[in-house]
């Protein structure tokens, strides 16, 4: 059904409306989980300035330990075709590799981004470069830039995807012309974003130069009519900016947006909204802050102090016992010492403070799928438990592997697309091939691949485990009847030994002064046993000239 152009201002709007009062009304919580991975804690907690603050690096270390995990090495993808021949796929494989390792930094941080906040997403759009090959970037996107069709229940499904964003005037003006525009300055998401009134710098904006001077922008990408239209709400109070059929295309001619979505935890009933991952364990560490800081102060106030009768020491007296001199004579004019002086009593705290902390730290411990030994920590654990520990991290892992994988796979296919539309004619870029130069160009990159990400779901312990369990199977293997080159091969591909490993050694050899001695007894059948016997001799012996009985 056909829309009109104010039918499709108003769909905008209502999204970005609804899109703002949903992470508005999260802001809160976004910036509680931002403080903690930052070690700012305190700063969006109420708590007396003249106290001791203590915060722990448990966030960071929650969150780090899962990006350790899932980012071992540089991700690559393994790409496949039925439609094509091998060398366009050999092409195809080097190109996005070699990209996807340029850009594992983006990567990295937008995995961050959806373990603290509840998912991120990818923008892989088109830039300026002298390369060919670097033409195409990619940058980690927060949950709130994103709106999404919230009824959907699979990315697939959606009926709309858009990109909200402050475009600098001086790139709106030379992208969609010299339009009248009602500028605005960039505001930031954890100081009220969505609340321009509460904004310091919006009185000033006129005055700055237009390089800092911004238009809100979003990017609407229309699955149902096929198109994509730029809106701003600083454009004649609500208008268009540009409408075209949307432009990235699949081989098969279908639309396909630049935005991969990453979700490691999801809400069961709204697919389309994510789980912080951080946010499980945020309650605890709030608690072990608490605990932390109440203890610090506890400790400064547990000082030595002295109850004394008035009158029995004069100052000088006094003064002879805060000094603490070693030998010290303090003379006192009583009949008994008895009660003269006498030490205020300071309590110990509680033992329920170690309790409590005990099982803060249990409760962190069990909203974390990684075994504290992954981490550094000692524990007292046995062989058989470190191993089940190890092999139940690496599958809850390994299914957070998975959803990385699939975002690197969409990530891949919309960069091979991305290459085809932007490599000219005329240029023809070179990736390796193994050890063999070959020219990229948009005929070899146009064509129906799939991609899969290598090692899928694979983790640093999983593999280690792998790697143990091939070792153990070598003697088996070998009675088994299989290949030694082949279990070389594997043992080679498992730990990332050097290819020239594989290399076959060079026969020895013969001693020249051998081969000068015996080559035509050699050569000539044996007449006799003793020819036979001295012809053995000279086999074994190949450094020892022997002489050939007649």
């Amino acid at each position: 059904m056909a829309r009109t152009e104010q039918q499709t201002i108003h769909l905008i709007q209502s999204v970005l409306a609804e899109h703002k009062e949903i992470w508005g009304n999260r802001q809160e919580d976004m910036r509680r989980l931002r403080s903690a991975y930052l070690t700012r804690f305190f700063e969006d907690v109420e708590h007396d300035r003249e106290t001791i603050r203590v915060e722990t690096s448990d966030a960071y270390s929650f969150v780090e330990s899962y990006i350790a995990s899932l980012f071992e090495k540089a991700p690559a993808v393994e790409v496949d075709s039925m439609k094509t021949d091998a060398q366009n796929v050999e092409i195809a494989r080097a190109t996005v590799n070699s990209w996807l390792s340029q850009n594992r930094k983006a990567l990295e941080n937008g995995s961050r981004l959806a373990l603290i906040y509840p998912m991120s997403f990818y923008k892989i759009s088109p830039t300026e470069s002298s390369d060919p090959l670097n033409r195409v970037r990619i940058r980690a996107l927060e949950p709130w830039q994103v709106i999404l069709d919230r009824d959907a229940d699979l990315w697939e499904e959606q009926r709309f995807v858009a990109h909200h964003y402050y475009l600098p005037v001086v790139d709106a003006r030379s992208m969609y012309g010299s339009k009248k525009y009602d500028v605005v300055s960039k505001p930031a998401y954890f100081h009220d974003a969505f609340d321009e009134s509460n904004n310091p710098y919006t009185d000033f904006t006129d005055s700055l130069p237009d390089e800092y001077q911004y238009i809100e922008v979003v990017e609407f990408y229309d699955l149902v009519m096929d198109k994509l239209f730029v809106f701003s709400p600083n454009y004649k109070n609500g208008g268009l900016l540009d409408k075209r059929t949307i432009p990235l295309r699949t081989y098969d001619d279908n639309p396909l947006i630049p935005i991969a979505p990453l979700y490691y935890s999801r809400v069961p009933d709204k697919p389309m909204d994510g789980y912080s991952t951080l946010a499980r364990v945020y309650d605890q560490i709030f608690e072990k802050n608490i605990v932390r800081t109440f203890w610090a102060n506890a400790i400064r106030r547990d000082s030595r102090q002295y109850l004394v009768k008035e009158g029995v020491l004069d100052e000088e007296a006094l003064a002879k016992v805060t000094a603490g001199v070693d030998g010290a004579i303090i003379p006192v004019d009583a009949e008994s010492l008895d009660g003269i002086i006498r030490e205020v009593p300071v309590p110990p705290l509680s033992g329920n403070f170690d309790r409590y902390l005990a099982y803060i730290e249990s409760d962190i411990q069990r909203g974390s799928i990684i075994a504290p030994f992954t981490k550094g920590e000692a524990t007292k654990a046995t062989a058989t438990e470190v191993t089940a520990l190890a092999q139940y991290t690496a599958s809850e892992i390994g299914r957070m592997a998975r959803e990385r994988d699939e975002a690197i796979e969409i990530i891949a296919q919309i960069f091979v697309r991305m290459m085809v539309f932007t490599l000219e004619d005329d240029e023809k870029p070179v990736v390796m091939v193994g050890k063999s130069p070959r020219y990229v160009t948009p005929d070899a990159l146009d064509h129906k691949f799939r991609y899969f990400a290598l090692d899928q779901a694979s983790t640093p312990l999983s593999k280690e485990i792998q790697k143990r369990q091939l070792i153990e199977l070598i003697p088996t293997l070998t009675q088994l009847g299989v290949s030694p080159e082949k279990i070389k091969e594997e043992v080679i591909r498992a730990f990332n030994l050097p290819e020239s490993f594989l290399e076959q050694p060079p026969p020895p050899e013969e001693v020249g002064t051998v081969r000068a001695a015996t080559p035509d007894v050699l050569a000539q059948p044996p007449s006799s046993a003793s020819g036979q016997l001295a012809q053995e001799l000279i086999r074994s012996q190949r450094s020892i000239p022997f002489p050939i009985p007649e």
